[in-house]
């Protein structure tokens, strides 16, 4: 009996042992109300994904990037684990399609992009428990491997969003900063501001505004991890 994930398991040249996962790995939480379901999402395939995907991003990287510091490989794994490089790929690999997600969600779900990272990223880990470590491996290795291979650190990206992506290419925690000092007054008036990550300060910067002091931390931050600090 034909599947509605028939053309998905065609697609990747696969068939599923487990299909409930990939009910669970297409359905977004707001989908149980339609369905008078409880609890029936995506979000602990999401949680697996994450992990299977950072993996192999991080040895891609290590790999053909063997000139690079620990901060640079950082911020270019950085570059493809972010939402909207992962929306890209699960565009690319025609994912949306299979997505449920609630009437009231229904025509906007294409396009937001939270909901296409966490959608690649729970199929991720359906073809993870279903297919075996070894198939998800190269699977992951294939969508990814070319992109990494030709990738140099993106330069425009402003400071303070580099910063922020380095520290969560690894932990999904934030980078926070704080008003440490204020001299002058007036148009002469400078702000010193310093950027911490789990407690611990990394840098500080100054400017003419709060925003320009934080960004010249940020700057000061990344030239820690050798990094250049982009316009």
């Amino acid at each position: 009996m034909a599947s509605e994930y028939s053309p998905l398991y065609r697609r990747f040249n696969f068939l599923p042992h487990n299909e409930e996962l990939y009910h669970l790995a297409f359905t977004h939480s707001s989908y149980n109300g339609m369905a008078g379901t409880r609890h029936v999402d995506y979000e602990r395939l999401e949680f697996l994904g994450d992990s299977v995907v950072g993996m192999v991003v991080s040895e891609l990287c290590y790999i053909y990037h063997p000139d690079m510091e620990q901060g640079q490989l950082s911020v270019l794994k950085a570059q493809f684990v972010r939402s909207s490089s992962e929306a890209d790929y699960c565009r690319k690999l025609g994912l949306p399609e299979f997505i449920k997600v609630g009437a009231s969600f229904s025509k906007t779900a294409s396009k937001n992009i939270a909901l296409l990272e966490d959608i690649f990223e729970s199929f991720i880990g359906a073809l993870y428990l279903d297919q075996g470590r070894e198939f998800c491996y190269k699977f992951v290795r294939d969508i990814f491997e070319e992109d990494i291979k030709k990738a140099k650190i993106d330069i425009k990206i402003n400071p303070k969003s580099r910063l922020q992506e380095a520290f969560q290419a690894d932990k999904k925690e934030s980078v926070t900063y704080r008003i440490v000092h204020e001299e002058g007054e007036g148009e002469a008036k400078v702000f010193v501001a310093a950027v911490y990550f789990e407690g611990r300060e990394l840098a500080r910067g100054s400017g003419r505004n709060k925003k320009a002091a934080e960004t010249e931390a940020a700057s000061a931050a990344l030239s820690k991890m050798s990094l250049p600090e982009g316009e």
